[in-house]
């Protein structure tokens, strides 16, 4: 029985649905490891953030899930008296 990740389907990937890169990023975590999946997921997040407006990425930043994260960071520097 082989432990392997299935590849992806070449044919159900859709160049123009970011759920696509997800996915590859999830199958390449699977096939290397966990951190290669969040490498991935970083790279993603960096080239959308590069090629952003500053207006773009003022958006970006007032959308609820990136407030929540801020907060929660918040939340744990607060609780390791951290100095950000």
């Amino acid at each position: 029985m082989s432990t392997e990740a299935p590849a992806p389907d070449p044919h159900g990937f859709d160049p123009k649905n970011i759920e696509s890169y997800f996915a590859m990023a999830r199958i390449h975590g699977e096939v290397a490891d966990t951190s290669q999946r969040i490498a991935d997921l970083e790279d993603l997040a960096r080239v959308a953030w590069r090629i952003m407006t500053p207006e773009q990425r003022t958006l970006f930043l007032a959308e609820p899930e990136i407030l929540a994260i801020a907060d929660s960071f918040g939340d744990f520097a607060d609780g390791q008296n951290a100095d950000f």
